[in-house]
């Protein structure tokens, strides 16, 4: 009998489990062990007040700053199994080990160990599972004591084996092993908790947490309420059958009416208690593993310490997802929600979704392009032809040729347009029959009817037709001119606002009907490329066919905008579709799956977002860390990589740009939450962090000033040198250009002295020119008188002679004659010529006697009067000689001379002495 009910437990555990598994599940985000770079297990989880994650793993501390993972492992690398932030420290429990990690200056985590306050406290191979804080001091637990930190001092105030510890009504609640609760009060003394507590007798607690007055308690296989001095169990049978089954391990409260129960076998439940209801999300939900280790919560985001790996839940997130993970749905194209059953179109054929199951229609395999409710009949268009679906079976309506979609005719109760490969057939509901309009040949992908007579189609690869017809007869087929510069590729075509619109090549035109041709659409400039996916008044929907983020609007100024990072870019690229269920509900096809977004909750969250502060963890060049209090400055030996280490914890940002600003302007997106900064100029640097989320948000930022020092023969204290080499350079020129001053000074003193001597010496040489000129005049003057004395004497002399027959006194004639003669051969007057001649001709004789020594006086006395330029005429007077005795002087002077007969004498004795 107890076999049959515990297999009877199991199989309703299973069910229940089942049920959940595939349900619509909150965005969840996994860390695997490859991702964080540690163990697999991770004991604990807990979030400081800047949403930084902490988690106690087997290999150390692992802290996720938002963008990237960091281990810091002990000395001794103990495991990790309690981990508590409190006041800038992160308190670590491990085995007999207890401390805390500090952030410095320079971001390094340092550790602290407080082992050491703890010798002499006898501890017997202790592991400190719990760390909590109470009246400003912390408490510390392993199962064989409680420990209490305070003012560096650690003392052990409860020897007892207990389970769990916490918080109630400003008291230190804990649960000795299977005998309920107690609590310590002020003298450090265990007392009873008030009230009747007999059923928590021989129950094991794992965990407390309490809500205002209320506390939770946690047993391995059940959970119960304590308020009021009164304790009550959860009524709920089917979640404590659960709970027997998945076996409790943590407990947390996430709103007022709200509790998330933490399993080893099921992952985790959420509670409400106000509705009496949960869901269950584990391991098919999307959870890396059903063991919950631990759980942290913060601002709508649930963070669990798995067996393996780390899971963050996003419970509050206007999202649900649905996610088939086997591979068999693929990619859905479109949905609908019929008479309470959820229809796929996908890749692989038209599925039914109900009650987490999902299922296959018969005969509805391949691939399907639309689903459309029309007049309550809901219909396929299939690669393999246009089917309607009734009592979920597949029932054919043309199976000619594959089809895209499928409109009502407003015009003709009861007959529908289909648009299908080979082109365009209309249905008739009433007679079931198919009728292929003649005149198109091509496959029609969208397709819009405009009026009674006319009607728009979209060929995939040649672009827009402009069909009009009578009644569906005659129909006129014209293809419109390529819109824009290149070939119309994958052309869709819209009616809004009896308006007919096109998106091609991402640009939005309008058809002008009295041009008869399409023009730029204006009013759509904003949403350019961005295709129209839902335009159903008042709601239109766009996608960007590069970023695929879709903005939600109502063309007016209501507008919401989904990045591509919501949706884990799971959009099915260039088939994109949202689904309006209702007023707030849309469903967005998803290549796995699908996505039910909430939009009055997301208009909610969005009002007042939360975003977290980017910080700077690090900042390093070579292998040098800076200090993050201040502005460094970076060796220029250095500063060829610059290494910036960035943080931003989970918030509505989804994610971090940088702009540099300064001697090189840099900007861009963090990847990993690293920077590298390459071959920076020397200079003063401005960075600024902001946080980025498709326009969903108000950014935060953090600024970080740094400078990047001159190289060394740049630095203060060369260009000091370098100044002073200046200074000695422009004194050394001033100097120098002193001397070259002074120098041209003295050239010039030098050159006008010179100049000034040798104007004297010009005026001393004319002044002796002019003497000599006027002594060479005298010279003349003087010798021509002699010359002419002599003659007249000589004449005289002449004339004596002639009549000397007729002087009586012979005696007295030949004593005139002496006398005449002596007058002409006086040698005073040779004397004085001979120095006046020396005084204009200085050195004369000494030269030619020099070059001709065997001229006698008389030969030097005709050289001289030679010298003066005087004819043989002139000269005869002077030596008392005939002209005859004159040239036959001449000549023999010149046989001494050795003077050929052509040259001249006289010019001889003037050019040469």
């Amino acid at each position: 009998m107890k076999n049959i009910f515990l297999n009877c437990l199991i199989f309703i555990g299973l069910i229940i489990n089942y049920a959940y598994s595939q349900e619509l599940v909150p965005p969840i985000q996994s860390y695997s062990p490859a991702d964080y770079g540690a163990a697999s297990q991770n004991w604990d989880i807990a979030l400081d007040d800047r949403g930084v994650v902490y988690a106690a793993n087997n290999q150390g501390l692992l802290v996720f700053d938002g963008l990237s993972w960091e281990l810091y492992s002990l000395e001794n690398q103990s495991i990790i199994r309690s981990v508590y932030p409190y006041q800038d420290r992160i308190y670590t429990g491990s085995y007999q080990e207890f401390g805390f990690w500090e952030t410095l200056n320079d971001g390094r985590l340092h550790y602290t160990s407080l082992t050491p306050l703890m010798q002499d406290l006898e501890m017997q191979s202790d592991e400190f599972w719990e760390i909590i804080s109470y009246n400003n001091a912390i408490y510390f637990r392993s199962f064989g004591a409680i420990y209490k930190y305070e003012s560096d001092k650690i003392t052990k105030i409860k020897n007892e084996v207990s389970t769990a510890l916490g918080n109630y009504r400003d008291r230190l609640i804990y649960a000795p092993r299977l005998k309920g609760l107690a609590y310590l009060n002020e003298d450090g003394e265990s007392e009873a908790l008030e009230g009747d507590l007999r059923e928590l007798n021989g129950i094991n607690i794992i965990d407390i947490k309490a809500r205002g007055n209320e506390l939770f308690i946690a047993g391995k296989e059940e959970l119960f309420i304590y308020k009021d001095q009164q304790l009550s169990r959860i009524k709920n049978r089917n979640l404590n059958s659960l709970l027997v089954r998945s076996e409790l391990n943590h407990i947390i409260s996430i709103s007022e009416n709200e509790l998330v129960l933490g399993t080893i076998k099921d992952g985790i439940v959420q509670y409400n208690l106000k509705e009496d209801h949960f869901k269950v999300y584990g391991r098919s939900s999307g959870l890396q593993n059903n063991t919950v280790l631990g759980m942290a919560y913060s601002r709508g985001k649930l963070w669990l310490a798995l067996d393996k790996g780390v899971d963050m839940i996003d419970l509050k997130a206007p999202f649900k997802f649905y996610t088939e993970n086997t591979g068999e749905l693929g990619a859905i194209y479109d949905m609908q929600n019929f008479n309470g059953t959820y229809y796929f179109a996908s890749n692989t054929g038209v599925y039914t979704f109900m009650d987490g199951q999902l299922k296959l229609i018969e005969d509805a395999g391949d691939h399907a392009w639309n689903l459309e409710v029309i007049d309550n009949t809901l219909y396929a268009n299939h690669n393999t032809g246009t089917y309607k679906i009734e009592n979920n079976k597949f029932i054919p309506v043309d199976t000619r040729t594959g089809s895209f979609s499928i409109k009502k005719i407003g015009t003709q109760p009861g007959k529908l347009m289909i648009a299908d490969y080979t082109g365009l057939s209309i249905y008739d509901k009433r007679t079931g029959k198919v009728k292929e309009l003649s005149g198109i040949s091509f496959p029609v992908k969208d397709l819009v009817i405009e009026n009674s007579s006319r009607l728009w189609v979209a060929h995939p690869y040649e672009g827009i037709y402009k069909i009009t017809h009578e009644e569906f007869e005659n129909l006129q087929v014209e293809k419109i001119s390529s819109l824009g510069k290149t070939k119309n590729f994958n052309p869709r075509i819209y009616n809004i606002n009896n308006q007919i619109l096109s998106f091609i090549n991402g640009k939005w035109f309008k058809y002008n009907p009295f041009k008869d041709q399409f023009e730029i659409f204006k009013e759509f400039e904003a949403y350019s490329n961005s295709g129209l996916i839902l335009n159903e008044e008042p709601n239109y929907v766009f996608c960007d066919i590069e970023t695929g983020a879709l903005t939600l609007t109502n063309l007016q100024e209501d507008k919401v905008v989904i990045g591509p990072e919501l949706l884990n870019s799971r959009l099915v690229k260039a088939n994109e579709n949202i689904i309006q269920e209702n007023d707030s509900v849309f469903n967005i096809t998803l290549n796995d799956g699908f996505v039910q977004v909430n939009l009055r909750e997301l208009k909610r969250q969005l009002k007042n977002p939360w975003v977290s502060e980017p910080f700077i963890k690090e900042f390093s060049a070579g292998d040098r860390r800076f200090m993050l209090n201040e502005s460094p400055v970076i060796p220029y030996a250095i500063s060829q990589n610059i290494t910036l280490k960035a943080g931003l914890p989970e918030s509505s940002a989804h994610g971090l740009q940088y702009k540099l600003t300064g001697e090189d302007n840099l900007n861009g997106k963090i990847a990993s939450g690293v920077i590298n900064f390459r071959n920076l100029e020397q200079g003063d640097y401005e960075l600024q962090l902001s946080t980025i989320g498709g326009g969903l948000i108000n950014a935060s930022s953090k600024t970080f000033k740094f400078s990047i020092a001159p190289p060394w023969y740049l630095s203060m204290p060369m260009k000091m040198v370098y100044a002073l080499m200046v200074i000695s350079i422009g004194f050394l020129i001033i100097w120098l250009n002193k001397m070259k001053l002074r120098k041209h000074q003295l050239q010039l003193e030098a050159r006008f002295e010179k100049e000034h001597m040798e104007r004297l010496n010009k005026l001393e040489k004319e002044k002796l020119m002019n003497e000599i000129d006027l002594k060479r005049k005298e010279l003349a003057n003087t010798t021509m008188m002699a010359a002419k004395k002599n003659e007249v004497l000589m004449e005289i002399q002449a004339e004596l002679n002639k009549d000397k027959t007729k002087f009586s006194n012979q005696f007295r004639l030949k004593h005139i004659m002496n006398k005449i003669n002596n007058a002409v051969k006086n040698k005073d007057e040779w004397k004085l010529f001979e120095t006046n001649f020396n005084e204009v001709h200085e050195d004369f004789f000494k030269d030619i006697l020099k070059e001709y020594p065997k001229l006698t006086s008389k030969d030097l006395k005709l050289c001289s009067y030679l010298k003066m330029n005087l004819s043989s005429k002139e000269i005869a007077p002077l030596m008392g000689i005939s002209v005859r005795g004159v040239e036959v002087h001449r000549y023999r002077l010149r046989k001494k001379m050795d003077l050929d007969s052509d040259v001249n004498l006289t010019k001889f004795l003037i050019k040469n002495f």
